[in-house]
């Protein structure tokens, strides 16, 4: 029980690594398309200027700009299909490797959860399956709320001190 908070917080890191790694990939790829998309303008700017050029004069200028702006919107062209790539195996097997991660740690929490309220359930008399309604093995049935309620009330009825401890359980209960 003692590792419960590290192991909480270790759940915690592991789905802050998730969502660093979702938003580093995301990241990555708005980086490539804008810059795609800044190059894609050139080259549109550029093969607009080059086509005005040629129409006007056939010399040495039409050709660079003509070529300049094919090359800016092939480079265009490269970068935009990189960014649409699927993600590489090892980053498949990373963000594998985290659910695994996370998962184990979630199964650390409950386990230790579920440790915590059956101790719960030893100190307390069983108290909440009474509340819930559950069969104790052996218990002739269910107790209603009714009788817990009876008896804490009675209980508080003889101790002042415990008094002040059962009333905000009554009023959870009713």
């Amino acid at each position: 029980m003692a590792g419960t908070s590290t192991k909480i917080r270790r759940l915690a890191e592991v789905e802050m690594m998730r969502a660093e790694l979702k938003a580093r990939r995301a990241g990555k790829r708005v980086l490539v398309i804008a810059i795609g998309v800044i190059i894609g303008a050139f080259a549109l700017i550029f093969l607009t200027y080059g086509t005005f050029l040629w129409g006007a004069a056939h010399f040495g200028a039409v050709e660079t700009a003509m070529t300049m702006g094919g090359t800016l919107l092939v480079i265009a062209a490269i970068a935009i299909a990189y960014a649409t790539l699927s993600p590489s195996r090892a980053d498949e097997i990373e963000s594998e490797l985290l659910v695994h991660a996370i998962e184990e740690a979630r199964n650390d929490v409950r386990a230790d959860l579920d440790a915590l309220e059956a101790r719960f359930d030893k100190v307390s008399g069983g108290l909440a399956k009474m509340i819930d309604g559950r069969k104790e093995e052996g218990a002739n049935g269910p107790v209603n709320l009714a009788t817990i309620t009876l008896l804490l009330s009675a209980i508080g009825a003889a101790s002042p001190t415990l008094n002040r401890y059962i009333q905000p359980i009554l009023k959870i209960l009713s």
